[in-house]
């Protein structure tokens, strides 16, 4: 069944936006994580560090205790990649070079070849790379070794699926993270838009058949396709994304089999702990998401409101589907306001001593 008509109107409206939106950038791309496959050899996983040009020509003294910005790309977890234009948004290369801080934005595997456990697995391990020398000696590698990242200064930035994965990052770890942007991110995983098939139009795409999903299966299954997949740029992957989604199948290949794989649980058990510190979260959403509920950030923000009510969690929701920040500046009012209070817990972080 070929593609519906709204399907290629939005790709050519994804096509139509500006993809040398990373010129004042200069970008790096490394190795985080190695896999070996099942099917033998290995698989690399990347991520890309962008470095401020206004940096670089800065003295030396000033490339020390940079601030690191962690941004994690959205696509249901089944598309998108690092790099890929249309769904990086713009303000977010604004906040960092205005900032002076480097973007890392990694990519990770992807549904349905891998699951929700490998997914975080990943995510974990970029984490461990991060915090660990992986960052320093990429950079000294590519012969920026005067360029100091800062790790009491790293912000979660993360786009849906990405919001997600920032969220989860969070919450696992929250005594080394400075604070979290989510935009409009999947946080209510169990609910029915995820695990029931109904007439659920995404950004005006009607409901993709199942087909899709069993062809690109049994594909899967065949050979000819590969096993392991960690970036694809849409229009690849993304028909399946919505059919996955559309047909109430998410679960069905992100699993089930730990609390943990569900940020409102994980944040339960974070609060059962005894852990009653969270970094300042600021999550927005649009009022009419068709893509991701908003229902689930109005129930996230309010559990995190329960469980740390030292926290301090911003939620704004205004008129919008996803992607409803596409425009946004840095002096758009409530980007601005809810920027301003993760800014102050981001760059003004005193290494050595915990933002909590």
């Amino acid at each position: 069944m070929p593609p519906p008509s709204q399907f290629f109107t939005l790709m050519d409206a994804l096509s139509s936006l500006d993809v040398d939106k990373f010129k004042a950038f200069k970008v790096l791309t490394t190795e985080y994580r190695i896999l070996k496959a099942s099917h033998g050899g290995n698989v690399a996983i990347s991520t890309d560090i962008l470095i401020p040009k206004t940096l670089l020509g800065s003295p030396d003294h000033e490339r020390s205790q940079i601030p690191i910005l962690v941004r994690i790309h959205g696509g249901f977890l089944v598309t998108g990649s690092s790099r890929y234009a249309p769904w990086f948004s713009n303000w977010i290369l604004d906040y960092a070079s205005k900032s002076n801080a480097i973007i890392i934005s990694p990519n990770y595997r992807l549904l349905p070849e891998a699951s929700g456990t490998e997914i975080l697995e990943d995510i974990d391990a970029f984490w461990d790379w991060l915090r660990g020398n992986g960052l320093s000696q990429s950079l000294h590698d590519t012969g920026h070794s005067n360029i100091t990242p800062d790790l009491y200064r790293v912000l979660l930035i993360g786009e849906s699926a990405g919001g997600y994965l920032a969220v989860q990052l969070a919450l696992k770890y929250p005594s080394t993270v400075s604070g979290v942007v989510a935009a409009y991110p999947m946080l209510d995983l169990r609910s029915q838009f995820y695990t029931r098939r109904y007439e659920k139009p995404i950004v005006g795409v009607p409901n993709i058949p199942n087909s899709v999903i069993n062809e690109h299966l049994q594909a899967n299954e065949s050979g000819s396709m590969p096993r392991v997949v960690t970036t694809a740029n849409p229009p690849d992957r993304l028909e399946l994304a919505f059919s996955i989604v559309q047909n109430g199948r998410f679960l069905e290949f992100f699993g089930t089999d730990t609390p943990d794989l569900f940020p409102m649980e994980r944040a339960r058990r974070l609060a059962a702990s005894g852990k009653s510190k969270i970094p300042p979260f600021f999550i927005f959403h649009g009022k009419q998401d068709s893509a991701v509920p908003v229902d689930g950030s109005h129930r996230f923000a309010s559990l995190l409101r329960q469980n740390f009510p030292d926290g301090l969690v911003q939620l704004h929701v205004q008129d919008g589907d996803h992607g409803f920040d596409s425009d946004a500046t840095l002096n758009t009012p409530w980007l601005r306001n809810g920027l301003s209070v993760i800014s102050a817990a981001w760059l003004n972080s005193t290494p050595g001593v915990s933002h909590l």
